[in-house]
């Protein structure tokens, strides 16, 4: 069973992506999305018997906690990092399965870079989007109660143990798209490109919250009782047939 764990806070229009890309998984046999937000004025809605969503009124003071509450609640051995800005295609889950063996901890994608002009960024293909084992999750001592840089000490840790694998799928078996900047909202803010919390200085979660309080304000933020209604406002999967054939000679 994959677990995928979801942690969002006031991003509805990326989440609304990701929940369509859970749903539109060519293998969702056992699967779940686990959907944790802990944006007060927001509650999320959505009823589908694979997707849980958690709501909590008060916001956690570290990513850490946010990420092992998330996992606490996850059913599956293994555990599907699955963010809210970020795309799955249809056929990652049964890349995670194809890729993880019984002799992994952590799984990699390794992909390739794609500027497409609608997102004036640069999207990465089959990067991130770690998949791990909850024993080895417990066994690393959980997710270290951190803010920025915590994912890198997770990572690392897993890697001492060994069991690594990193997958190099095919350009037109990718299934994971990695977003680094978007405008949509005013941009985002990621965990992995915010260096580690420094003494003194407002840390990733502040930052974040103080982000989408300022949009709030601008009336690009919704709350109260939200439905999800799960969409992409791209069309994904012909972003990667286009990276295919621009990298295939005529």
């Amino acid at each position: 069973m994959i677990s995928a764990k979801c942690l969002t806070y006031g991003r509805v229009a990326f989440l609304e992506e990701a929940l369509f890309s859970f749903l539109n998984q060519s293998d969702l046999e056992g699967a779940e999305l686990v959907i944790v937000n802990d944006y007060p004025l927001q509650t999320l809605i959505f009823e589908h018997p694979q997707v849980k969503i958690f709501n909590l009124k008060k916001t956690f003071k570290t990513i850490g906690e946010k990420e092992n509450f998330t996992i606490e609640q996850c059913k599956g051995p293994l555990i599907a990092t699955y963010d809210d800005d970020d795309i799955a295609l249809s056929n990652h889950f049964a890349n995670i399965k194809k890729y993880f063996t019984p002799e992994t901890n952590i799984l990699h994608w390794k992909g390739g870079y794609y500027n497409h002009p609608n997102l004036t960024s640069i999207v990465h293909l089959g990067n991130s989007g770690m998949v791990f084992t909850k024993d080895i999750w417990e066994k690393v001592g959980r997710s270290p109660i951190m803010n920025a840089g915590g994912d890198t000490v997770f990572r690392d840790a897993v890697h001492k143990l060994g069991g690594v694998t990193d997958a190099y799928p095919l350009d037109e078996e990718i299934g994971w798209f990695y977003r680094w900047y978007m405008p949509v909202n005013g941009g985002v803010y990621h965990q992995s490109g915010a260096g580690f919390d420094v003494l003194g200085q407002p840390n990733i979660i502040q930052r974040h919250a103080a982000h989408i309080e300022y949009l709030r304000k601008q009336k690009l933020i919704p709350t109260g009782e939200i439905v999800l209604n799960p969409h992409w406002d791209l069309p994904y999967d012909q972003i990667l047939k286009d990276f295919v054939n621009k990298k295939t000679p005529s």
